[in-house]
């Protein structure tokens, strides 16, 4: 059905009212974070079977806001990334408004010169005076990217011929990276068994010798180590690794070293935490999420690179000039550097957010959320059934139920138990994973409109779900 420009706007006032609707509700603290909806029931609403109308389109957007997980409250502490921004909102729909493509200066002008300056900014805070990038679509999508520059370093000729001949290329990460740089070395034809996992110590940081050792070790095999790829801000624990020593050991052994630090790259934002990435600036690359601890919308990840030509050497190849022309732009066409040809505009809602905070806001946001995610920890230590499992060095707070008179091989069993009942009941949305065979809850203070009294909140929560689990033994 043709909708005429009445029918759109009445819709679109409509849409925002039920925008402005939703953001009000989200901040109650009876709100549920995660509606208890069925599958059923969501397969009966959500059909393609019907034709729509400007009615049942409205009512399907509402319930669609209806089910979905409030990410945006303060009780949503389930993965690395909470909250809601209205200067990254504001930017989403711009950039949905005009869809534009990030392939060409003069497809998207504005929205390149953003991107150019963000990628400059965030490099310099790296350490890279001269370095360069590019937005991808996620961490993992960076790691990925750096790791095809590596091969590209120590093999070249794999970018026409492929890698068969070569004396196999091995990569080292540690056992707490993210499985993504697995998934990249899959994706990039090294091969997962062809990456090393390096232990960690105690706190869950890379072991720089055991690296230095498993390097030696390639070698003697007459394997190519070519690949170190260290974590700031591990999924978990969000432990940092040690930059400068794994450097040194890069550097001594002509390695690529790359830092992932989707989670904690942030912290370069903290004059006072910023020692957590000493030795970043001594990388090749460095993955970075503006949608974790900068509270930006999803995705917004860059790719950052010491010496940025590389990205043109991997990704440009021939048969472009359709889309590509030779001109006085030629040097501005990001899509010559990216791994993909269509992009969306991401750099906007980052750009709208930091014009806003600027780094000052930035680092008072950063550092408030250090102090609340040692605030929790505290929480956890005076709790006579709550133990905390481990160090807290950023904003992730790791730690089991252990109520006196349970015998310690049921740990598991009822942490896990005491996570489900909450966010069964709509309560506050935490996940869980293992330490080691510890199976703990995962808190995860992101949310910038996160205080103090949220915390207390949760932490009454966990103990009625404590009692619940306990009572049904």
């Amino acid at each position: 059905m043709e909708m005429t420009q009445q029918d759109i706007r009445k819709l679109l006032n409509q849409f925002f009212d039920s925008v402005l609707s939703y953001l009000e509700q989200g901040q109650l603290e009876t709100e549920i974070i995660k509606p208890a909806v069925s599958l059923e029931e969501l397969e009966k609403i959500f059909t393609l079977d019907d034709p729509g109308s400007v009615a049942n389109i409205k009512a399907l957007v509402d319930q669609y806001l209806a089910s979905a997980v409030r990410t945006g409250h303060p009780h949503f502490y389930n993965q690395l990334f909470s909250g809601f921004s209205l200067y990254g909102f504001m930017g989403e729909v711009v950039t949905a408004l005009t869809n534009s493509s990030m392939y060409t200066f003069e497809m998207s002008p504005v929205a390149t010169l953003m991107e150019k300056e963000l990628i400059t900014k965030m490099a310099k805070l790296v350490g890279y005076s001269a370095g360069g990038g590019t937005f991808v679509t996620g961490g993992s999508n960076g790691n990925m990217l750096a790791m095809l520059a590596a091969r590209y370093r120590f093999a070249p000729q794999s970018k026409l011929k492929g890698l068969s001949g070569l004396s196999p290329l091995v990569a080292f990460i540690s056992h707490d990276a993210h499985y993504s740089m697995l998934k990249a070395a899959s994706q990039v034809g090294i091969g997962i068994e062809h990456v090393r996992k390096i232990p960690v110590n105690g706190q869950g940081q890379m072991i720089a010798g055991a690296l230095e050792d498993a390097i030696l070790d390639a070698q003697n095999k007459g394997q190519k180590p070519f690949f170190v790829g260290a974590t700031s801000g591990t999924t978990v624990r969000g432990v940092f690794d040690p930059l400068e020593e794994i450097g040194s050991i890069c550097s001594e052994f002509d390695l690529w070293f790359h830092v992932d630090g989707s989670w904690g790259g942030s912290v370069l934002l903290s004059s006072t935490h910023r020692d957590l990435l000493a030795g970043a600036e001594l990388s090749d690359s460095f993955s970075w999420c503006a949608h974790k601890m900068m509270g930006a919308p999803l995705m917004c990840t860059v790719a950052l690179f010491k010496t940025p030509d590389i990205l043109m050497e991997i990704n440009q190849i021939s048969g472009t000039d359709y889309l590509f022309h030779d001109g006085q732009d030629i040097q501005l066409d990001l899509g010559n550097i990216s791994l993909q040809c269509g992009r969306r505009v991401d750099a906007l809602k980052l750009w709208l957010a930091w014009k806003y905070y600027g780094d000052e806001g930035y680092e008072k946001n950063i550092d408030r959320l250090f102090a609340l995610a040692g605030y929790a920890a505290k929480k956890v230590e005076q709790s006579a059934q709550l133990r905390l499992m481990n160090d807290v060095k950023s904003l992730n707070i790791c730690f089991q139920i252990r109520p006196e008179n349970v015998s310690a091989d049921a740990y598991n069993d009822i942490t896990v138990a005491v996570r489900d009942r909450m966010v069964e009941t709509g309560g506050p949305m935490v996940n869980y994973a293992y330490i080691n065979s510890d199976l703990v809850i995962r808190l995860i203070t992101a949310n910038f409109e996160l205080r103090k009294t949220h915390l207390d909140s949760f932490f009454v929560q966990v103990n009625k779900a404590v009692d619940f689990v306990l009572a049904k033994k």
